[in-house]
């Protein structure tokens, strides 16, 4: 008895040392958390701190763009006086020197008359289609011809393959083909089915299969047939728009070929004395040179010459004689071709 005390005492002293020393690894565990949770906590902290650290730099980046902006825009008028009194004082230095003035705003009478007719064939031009209505109508109409077309094709092979099915022993390689066509086209079964029901007993296999196949293939002919009636209508309209069209381009052929031919030359004119001014280095008058310049710049000199001949252009359509303004006043209203031309020639302007 005393030996299985012994025994239980041993086993229980073993399990106790056991479970001390598992408890002294969990101690230590515990601590090393403990001490883990401690440096989270740091490492929350120093998060925050960078966090506010980084709205601090982002503040101070948003002021500091915000006053470079200001800066450049500063900078960038200043700049602009600058450039304004050095063309006042280049001008003023090449009046000293006898540098002649060059006439930019003297317009002969033949250049007035060019302008109108180019203006007018513009306008002309103007009640024309554009490209793109053209075409969105050409689309329209073959859209129109291919449903038609398919339409047609479908109905030519209805139309061979019941005259087969109707001469042909079903045993005849005509009428195989036939029936292949018929399996192609489901729709081809009205005719089948037609044919059918006129020559089968009412109490038939055949009649009944015909009876299925005909109502099912009818909603398909039905809507072949409605694709092509709701196309019909826009393909006549767009037909008959492109024939006004062309009627008209036939009419008004030779105004609108004048009107263009009198642009070109009148753009030639204008630019021979814009470049003879420049070859007699001569004194271009204020209102150019404030939005070009007194001299044609040394790279895309062909560019600056064709927006300045565009300026001149300008100045004679619309008689404007403003000796400060280059393009004059803007149009109090909407006005086709100089509203349009004008917005387009103060957004190329802007790169001088």
């Amino acid at each position: 008895m005393s030996d299985d005390y012994g025994y239980q005492v041993r086993r229980l002293e073993t399990q106790t040392g056991s479970m001390e020393s598992e408890l002294y690894s969990l101690r230590s565990k515990l601590g090393e958390v403990e001490d883990l949770d401690d440096e989270l906590r740091d490492i929350r902290g120093d998060l925050r701190s960078l966090e506010d650290d980084l709205s601090t730099v982002r503040n101070e980046l948003t002021e500091l763009d915000t006053n470079v902006r200001g800066h450049i825009q500063d900078t960038d008028q200043a700049l602009k006086r600058l450039t304004g009194r050095v063309q006042t004082l280049e001008a003023h230095l090449l009046a000293a020197g006898g540098a002649p003035r060059a006439d930019l705003d003297t317009i002969d009478p033949q250049w007035t008359k060019l302008a109108r007719t180019a203006d007018h064939g513009w306008h002309v031009r103007s009640g024309l289609l554009p490209r793109h209505q053209r075409e969105a109508h050409r689309l329209k109409i073959r859209e129109y011809e291919g449903a038609v077309e398919e339409r047609n094709e479908h109905r030519d092979k209805v139309v061979e393959a019941a005259g087969i099915l109707a001469s042909r022993p079903r045993t005849s390689r005509e009428f195989m083909q036939a029936v292949m066509d018929f399996g192609m086209s489901r729709s081809l079964k009205v005719v089948e089915a037609a044919g059918i029901l006129a020559s089968r007993p009412r109490t038939s296999r055949e009649f009944m299969q015909a009876v299925m196949d005909f109502g099912m293939s009818r909603s398909l002919a039905e809507s072949h047939d409605q694709r092509a009636q709701r196309l019909a209508g826009p393909a006549r309209a767009a037909q008959a728009a492109l024939a006004r069209d062309d009627s008209l381009r036939q009419a008004k052929a030779s105004l609108i070929e004048q009107g263009d031919k009198a642009q070109r030359k009148l753009n030639w004119l204008l630019r021979g004395r814009l470049a003879d001014a420049v070859r007699d280095r001569a004194l271009l008058p204020m209102w150019f040179v404030t939005v070009l310049g007194p001299v044609p710049p040394a790279h895309r000199t062909q560019e600056w010459m064709d927006h300045a001949t565009q300026v001149l252009a300008y100045r004679v359509t619309y008689g404007i004689t403003d000796q400060a303004v280059a393009l004059g006043a803007a149009p109090d209203e909407y006005v086709p071709r100089r509203t349009e031309w004008h917005r387009e020639l103060i957004t190329n302007l802007r790169r001088w």
